[in-house]
């Protein structure tokens, strides 16, 4: 029976022939290769490049515009109607009476009053309102046909206001925008104030310059006659 000393020589020499060094050398190899590819995998691993998202941002929504009726500008001129105010001699075109110049646009507070009783100028080409400050009357804006020559004898100056009222419109109103100095314009009726003063229909002065002669449809026969003058320069 061998011994172990005798056991341990032969498998020396076993793992030392050359086919069984070869076998070695293939396993060692194999070990080195299994140990990059670990290594490898684990110290080259990188993010992923991220790639364009492929869905379409949704184009705003636009913010929505008001609409509506476009708000009318301010007129520029506001000229009063009434029979509170006193009348006026003019030492030109003697008597007139209930129409004036507003300062700005009449108000419910502080409540607005009716102008003083006067000779009107206003500018051409510009915008034009007339209020009805009296709650129990209403009241027109009409251009009149001035008289002249021997009918203007009880007056300073000819041409002078005619003896009647003579605007074929009367209480019919020409639309809005008209030049007040056309013949025969009126507002046509001005309703009576209701508390707050009644306002016509938005006219414009014209580019017409002069003199032009005003009455009321219902108080220019009245005493005082409710009539100006309106000078357009």
């Amino acid at each position: 029976m061998k011994t172990t000393s005798e056991r341990m020589r032969e498998i020396v020499t076993w793992v030392l022939t050359p086919g069984m060094r070869a076998f070695a050398v293939l396993l060692a190899g194999f070990a080195v290769a299994i140990g990059m590819l670990g290594g490898g995998c684990s110290s080259s691993t990188t993010n992923p490049t991220p790639r364009p998202s492929s869905s379409v941002s949704p184009t705003p929504t636009p913010s929505p515009t008001p609409t509506g009726a476009t708000p009318t500008p301010l007129p520029q001129n506001f000229i009063s109607i009434s029979v509170t105010p006193s009348p006026t001699l003019d030492p030109t075109y003697g008597t007139v009476s209930g129409y004036g110049v507003l300062a700005s646009q009449p108000t419910a507070s502080p409540t607005s009053t009716p102008a003083p009783s006067q000779i009107i100028t206003l500018p051409a080409n510009q915008t034009v309102v007339f209020v009805n400050f009296d709650r129990l009357a209403a009241h027109t804006a009409s251009l009149l046909v001035p008289a002249s020559g021997a009918a203007c004898s009880s007056y300073p100056s000819s041409p002078c206001f005619p003896s009647i009222f003579n605007n074929t419109n009367g209480t019919t109103g020409l639309p809005q925008g008209t030049a007040i100095t056309v013949p025969q314009f009126s507002t046509g009726t001005i309703a009576e104030s209701g508390g707050l003063p009644v306002l016509s229909a938005v006219y414009n002065t014209g580019p017409t310059t002069g003199i032009f002669f005003f009455g009321d449809f219902f108080g220019y026969q009245s005493n005082p006659p409710i009539r100006t003058v309106i000078i357009i320069q």
